[in-house]
């Protein structure tokens, strides 16, 4: 038995890939019941944005450049929802308009501020 093989997987691609959101600002999300998980899908069809903050619809506009990433234009449906779920929205949402860098490391994406900071580490999330 070789014992020197990594398990070490492919990086996921940022494009087009559920990414499901699993920490803001170093916290654990946690995904209530009847409530869609947080998310984001970078669609490559006119660098469009696409998700849930785990209460309300999100969808924007997003530029990459290298490791360099900045969202634009971000919008969401206007649900109230209770307590838990509109922090992690406000967070969410501030995580994103923050974020200038991205990495992928496997099945995580994480991105950064301009101090290097993780802001948020999503997960991939293979739907089929």
């Amino acid at each position: 038995m070789d014992t020197h093989e990594t398990a070490h997987q492919p990086n996921e691609a940022l494009i087009n890939t559920y990414w499901k959101l699993v920490t803001i600002d170093g916290a654990p999300v946690v995904t209530h019941e009847n409530f869609r998980e947080a998310h984001v899908v970078l669609h490559q069809e006119a660098s469009r944005l696409a998700g849930a903050t785990g209460c309300n619809t999100l969808m924007g506009s997003y530029q990459v450049e290298n490791e360099r990433i900045a969202f634009g234009q971000i919008a969401s449906t206007k649900i109230a929802c209770p307590t838990p779920q509109m922090k992690n929205e406000r967070d969410f949402l501030a995580a994103l308009k923050q974020a200038t860098a991205w990495s992928v490391d496997g099945a995580m994406l994480v991105l950064s501020g301009n101090n290097s900071e993780p802001l948020a580490v999503f997960e991939a999330v293979h739907l089929y």
